[in-house]
């Protein structure tokens, strides 16, 4: 930490302003307008205030220069949320031609130091988007969900990547190593979800009967209810899976009656917080099987009856 803070020190020492810059002198900065009536003015310090000055005056000008691509990298330095610099980051970008992969080394050096900014990953997707190249992008997400995993920025980003250029295959697979380190990740599950749920094109859209008849996913799952798992995450997963079995199917009875004791445990001891939200699910489950079936379901004659008393 004293070695990155001497760094820091021997950097603000060296720093030259632009208005001190020769190869600036052509520019007139244009100071942020607060208006007439300025209710709390924010101090800024003179380099902040420097930087942002010329930002404004090469926007104003539209100048698309290499100094005006260095310009933006100062000003994101100081401040890397800012959207419109990132945005004229990329006009530049492109008015220039410049080589894109240099890019993406660039914003994974942003992300390392700021990795739930979301201007960051939104400006990375831009730029992987335009080289149609999601080769870097999964381990990318993965070293940043190795740091945090519950990082929405990161999951975010590797779910547009996985949806945008079909990259399932193996996802389950990563998905097992997460969840093997930590049952109760609900970043994770939820990736399982969004992974298996049979919207396209995700992963399971392949297999032709869906999320319900994906005997892996099932079985994956079952073992780890048998083996005493009881996660809230793990417990509405199976409910999604028991629930949306086909209609007509042999064993339909049975995987209802499964999906209606789970919607019981969560209601009661697992996720007591929804509770209402397990009860609603049960009664859609219970009159899904009536309609199906034309006859009631395991005596119950009125869905409220499968709700659970409230105290």
């Amino acid at each position: 930490m004293a070695s990155s803070s001497t760094e820091e020190l021997c950097e603000e020492s060296s720093w030259v302003l632009y208005k001190d810059r020769e190869e600036w002198k052509d520019v007139t900065p244009v100071p942020q307008d607060d208006g007439p009536n300025t209710v709390v003015s924010i101090l800024y310090t003179e380099k902040f205030k420097d930087v942002y000055d010329y930002f404004r005056a090469v926007l104003k000008s539209n100048e698309k220069s290499e100094r005006a691509l260095e310009l933006t990298k100062d000003a994101l330095d100081l401040n890397p949320a800012n959207y419109t610099v990132w945005q004229y980051r990329r006009e530049i970008l492109k008015h220039l031609d410049k080589d894109l992969y240099e890019e993406l080394n660039y914003v994974k050096q942003i992300a390392e130091d700021n990795p739930k900014n979301y201007q960051v990953w939104h400006h990375r997707g831009v730029i992987v988007n335009w080289l149609q190249e999601p080769s870097q992008e999964l381990q990318v997400t993965r070293m940043s969900l190795n740091q945090d995993a519950k990082n929405y920025h990161a999951w975010q980003h590797r779910q547009w990547v996985l949806r945008k250029f079909n990259l399932f295959d193996n996802e389950l697979a990563y998905v097992d190593t997460l969840l093997e380190e930590d049952i109760r990740n609900n970043s994770a599950w939820n990736h399982r979800y969004f992974c298996s749920t049979p919207v396209s094109p995700r992963l399971l859209i392949h297999h032709e009967k869906g999320l319900r008849r994906n005997e892996r996913v099932i079985e994956f799952c079952e073992e780890l209810y048998t083996s005493g798992i009881r996660s809230p995450y793990l417990l509405g997963f199976l409910v999604d899976i028991y629930g949306s079995m086909e209609k007509g199917g042999g064993d339909k009875p049975h995987t209802f009656q499964k999906a209606l004791e789970i919607c019981d445990a969560l209601a009661k001891e697992h996720d007591t917080i929804r509770r209402e939200y397990w009860n609603f699910i049960a009664c859609n489950i219970a009159q899904q099987m009536n309609t199906s079936n034309g006859e009631e379901f395991l005596g119950a004659s009125r869905p409220s009856e499968l709700v659970m008393e409230t105290s």
